[in-house]
């Protein structure tokens, strides 16, 4: 777990599953002393097993793993009702041990309905929005959790049926340490999954997302409308910026970087979510709409064109006016090469027809 973390503390809840491992391994390795080590005198009667303090705090240990998942998963929701069901469920009958003789199966339901608050919460943030996109992990995670509680209720069930090995101070220790030590081989095998997964994404979002722009580059753009369900007519717009390199010699790069931060923020949200962009070069964007009719497009297009003709990019005294020229390719063709084709030939007489404007060119595969 250790390694688990030095390798991805980065990621928010990483260090609540530390906290979580460490809380129950401690746990688990005092069990082991008391009985192996130390042999202190009265544990023949369970004594030592029946305070209620130890288990209060892997009670908040056991708290700390669904708190990881609601930091790692980014839950919206308040973290309020996680630790009032324990307060409010387990704090009563804690209290309760701690003022009468409790029995060592007391202790043990106390400690097993914490874990299937807390295995509650874990399905709730796992199935939200923010799970979705782990698809599998997150089921492998929910039977590892099921598994974990499974072992407290059968520790439970041979404990109530055979009352005579609560007085067998080796079993029912090494009954927990057993417990313990597999609910969190369990667990931490999930932490490295969800972990794993969260790296691949990282470098999904890397080699797909353009790090100026923020929206797509050419990989992510064709790989975005590769998963598109199949469809039979589309748009394609490619944007360019006039006298780019202009902008460049006079301001300077970093404000031509500017530019095409603000033009892209433009188009993501002239387009919104009906549409696909991306920043496929230098100073060229390209725009792909499905199912989308000629008029449709043209709007798009221009209501885009408009926008940034009227924009001022401003830095520090600066203010500055760009215009773009946008080739318009639409059809019935899935070949998106061909579509890209022709909107490029479009683009180009918009260069020859004196620029800042929209030209149509409508193809048939």
């Amino acid at each position: 777990m250790v390694c688990i973390w030095i390798g991805n503390r980065r990621y928010e809840g990483v260090s609540n599953w530390l906290v979580a491992t460490s809380i129950i391994l401690a746990f688990a390795f005092i069990i082991a002393e008391e009985l192996w080590y130390l042999k202190l005198d009265g544990y023949s009667n369970n004594a030592w097993l029946n305070i209620m303090f130890p288990n209060i705090l892997l009670c908040f240990g056991v708290c700390q793993i669904s708190h990881g998942f609601h930091r790692f998963l980014q839950i919206k929701q308040s973290l309020f009702w996680l630790y009032a069901c324990q307060l409010l469920i387990i704090g009563p009958l804690y209290a309760y041990g701690l003022s009468v003789e409790t029995p060592i199966l007391f202790s043990i339901i106390v400690l097993t309905l914490s874990v299937t608050i807390s295995l509650c919460f874990n399905c709730y943030y796992l199935f939200s929005d923010q799970g979705k996109q782990y698809g599998r992990t997150r089921y492998i995670c929910i039977l590892a959790c099921v598994l974990a509680m499974s072992l407290n209720v059968t520790r439970i069930l041979l404990l109530y049926r055979e009352p005579d090995l609560m007085c067998t101070i080796e079993f029912s220790t090494a009954l927990a340490c057993i417990n313990l030590l597999m609910s969190q081989c369990f667990l931490t095998f999930c932490y490295l999954m969800f972990c794993t997964q969260r790296n691949a994404f990282s470098l999904q979002h890397m080699s797909f997302i353009d790090p100026l722009a923020n929206i797509y580059n050419r990989r992510g753009y064709q790989h975005a409308i590769a998963a598109l369900a199949p469809h039979k007519e589309a748009a394609v717009m490619i944007l360019d910026i006039d006298n780019f390199k202009r902008v460049n010699d006079e301001y300077g790069h970093a404000t031509g970087d500017l530019v095409i931060k603000n033009i892209a923020m433009i188009i993501a949200k002239e387009c919104g979510s009906t549409c696909i962009y991306a920043r496929t070069g230098g100073e060229e964007f390209s725009i792909y709409s499905p199912l989308t009719s000629a008029k449709a497009a043209e709007s798009i297009a221009e209501s885009v064109r408009l926008r940034i003709m009227k924009h001022a990019v401003k830095k520090q005294n600066l203010s500055i006016n760009v215009t773009v020229s946008i080739g318009i390719s639409i059809g019935k063709s899935v070949n998106i090469f061909a579509l890209e084709e022709e909107a490029d030939k479009a683009l180009y007489q918009a260069k020859r027809d004196g620029r800042n404007c929209t030209v149509m060119q409508l193809f048939v595969a």
